[in-house]
């Protein structure tokens, strides 16, 4: 029966494969297929009076920054919004980076300079955010009565979040704010509140539908009601918090924290008690910036964050004033690990690293990450094979290039073994670009009695050898043409034996980048004419963090390298 249904799949993936990448970010579903919103209580069939399993009130966060987020959060939006039930989505806050904006076609003047400025406005997700908002049945408003169970879906641009620095946890913190202030949303006076707060980015999609995973966060009885994820299995210790003394010596987050001279105390207010601590220890904690929360957690952290002297601000202090990144990884996992009211929360995990209350979950996200096997210097190499961007990525994403070196990578097809395995509730990257097969086929239903929803992924998994696929036949013609053109590259090349790259060194963000480009400079000669090449990363100003860098690249031995 296994085999049976995986040749059905292969044979839909073989008669409906996946587009070339389309010239902009409508699919090719086209235009129509995002000016309609079917959530399941749009339907004229809808029986409101219907039992179904108890279930917890989601609160969404999606937050989108460039051209291909912004079409795979389309996915992701009505992923959300047509499988779950009015009862199992209180709200969904959609947060554009400011650096896109939701400039609107009809109302601002077109800047010349802002080639970014309508990306949002001329997108699939703001077809399809507008297809909803006109559905009474699937989204409410202000206007809309206190006591309706419909959705509540908004957009808003107030934040340009720079990679690995503070500003990553803006988005975030604003959302968890609104959602605790929000007149609508808060629990008193009987009105409908929210249970469970998950935040995602627009390339995430979810595993099964949004009403069960709505079941799952159950306060009551739900495997994973009034549970913390703070991470994911991309950390040292699976679904729990790791400690920065946790991970082995050579790992860049534990050398990165420990060169920063992150203090080892805090003297702040416990929000939950009141109480005063002075020089309390207080271990940093990594996690992920991908999270799914109690109610009460995420007030406590909105309650430490209003007070001066409260953790959350004297932790934010802390992490700024001392310049360390990735704190979108440790902020959140950090204040609730050192929150003992909170303590009772964390996953309890079996001896295998599966959740106790769900064996079949070893991870809430799937993702795929080299960040920690060991370590960020050069010193290892991935033999798993991954997805690689199509030759046209960039071009149909506005410039945007592969993933970073240590992940997370592009998921496709072929990871869906992996998938099954992990029981994870999302999966991320996932994009169109790269593979819009996961697009076409998440989230999956259960269509047995007394099967999940994993049993129906089909299990597909790498080939032992790896996949190499070939360029499209090039004819004699046009094949002579491209080898004269390369010949002529080569003729004006010749005379240039020397290539130099300056990087400018500031944070050990820039080491990281510098060093990988040095090592796939060192690893793939620009071309075979450059007898050898000069490779510089230089620092500026007094920079301590610099000065170790450089000091690092002369030891590794970084600085020149001769091919």
């Amino acid at each position: 029966m296994t085999s049976f249904r995986i040749a059905v799949l292969l044979l839909f993936l073989l008669a409906f494969p996946a587009n070339e990448v389309a010239s902009d970010d409508n699919d090719d579903e086209g235009e129509d297929a995002w000016s309609r919103c079917n959530c399941p209580a749009a339907d004229p069939d809808y029986d409101a009076e219907e039992v179904r399993p108890p279930s917890a009130r989601m609160a969404y966060l999606i937050s989108v920054h460039n051209r291909r987020t912004i079409a795979d959060g389309a996915y992701l939006l009505r992923a959300l919004m047509e499988t779950s039930h009015p009862d199992d989505t209180a709200v969904i806050l959609i947060h554009v980076d400011k650096r896109v904006d939701i400039a609107s076609r009809d109302f601002d003047a077109e800047d010349p300079e802002q080639e970014n400025q309508f990306l949002y406005h001329d997108s699939s997700l703001k077809k399809y955010v507008d297809a909803c908002l006109a559905a009474t049945a699937c989204t409410r408003d202000e206007r809309t009565s206190t006591k309706s169970n419909a959705t509540i879906l908004e957009v808003h641009s107030r934040f340009s979040p720079a990679w690995s620095k503070w500003s990553m946890n803006d988005p975030t913190l604003w959302a968890m704010d609104y959602l605790v202030h929000h007149t609508k949303l808060t629990r008193q006076q009987g009105a409908r509140s929210w249970d469970v707060f998950v935040n995602l980015s627009g390339d995430t999609l979810p595993v099964v539908t949004a009403e069960r995973i709505s079941q799952f966060f159950e306060p009551e009885n739900g495997p994973l009601g009034n549970t913390n994820f703070v991470t994911s299995a991309s950390c040292v210790t699976g679904m729990v918090p790791t400690s920065i003394f946790d991970f082995p010596e050579q790992t860049m987050k534990r050398g990165h924290y420990f060169q920063h001279n992150i203090p080892k105390t805090l003297s702040y207010v416990d929000p939950a008690t009141g109480e005063w601590k002075e020089d309390a220890e207080t271990p940093i904690y990594f996690g992920s910036q991908w999270m799914a929360l109690t109610h009460q957690f995420v007030e406590y952290v909105i309650r430490s964050m209003g007070h001066p002297n409260g953790l959350g601000n004297v932790l934010k202090e802390t992490l700024i004033k001392t310049k360390v990144l990735m704190t979108d990884e440790t902020f959140f996992a950090t204040i609730l690990m050192n929150s003992p009211a909170f303590k009772g929360t964390l996953p309890e995990l079996n001896d295998d690293g599966a959740l106790e209350s769900f064996p079949t979950m070893y991870s809430l996200r799937y993702e795929r990450m080299d960040e920690n096997a060991p370590n960020a210097w050069g010193d290892y190499t991935s033999s798993y094979p991954l997805y690689d961007v199509p030759t046209n990525f960039k071009k149909v994403t506005g410039g945007e290039g592969p993933a970073k070196p240590w992940g997370p990578y592009f998921l496709g097809t072929y990871d869906l073994g992996s998938i099954k395995d992990s029981g994870a509730l999302f999966v991320r990257k996932v994009s169109r670009a790269v593979d819009g097969n996961l697009v076409r086929m998440l989230p999956v239903r259960s269509v047995r009695e007394g099967s999940l929803e994993w049993d129906e992924l089909p299990d597909i998994r790498w080939p032992e050898m790896g996949v190499k696929i070939k360029d499209p036949f090039v004819w004699a013609k046009r094949k002579k043409e491209t080898e004269e053109e390369e010949e002529e590259e080569e003729e004006g090349e010749e005379e240039d034996l020397f290539i130099r790259v300056d990087t400018t060194l500031n944070s050990d963000a820039d080491f990281f980048i510098c060093a990988n480009n040095l090592n796939a400079l060192r690893k793939s000669p620009p071309s075979p004419n450059v007898a050898r090449a000069a490779l510089h990363c230089r620092t500026e100003g007094n920079n301590l963090a610099g000065g170790t860098i450089l000091a690092r690249l002369l030891r590794l031995r970084l600085f020149r390298l001769i091919f």
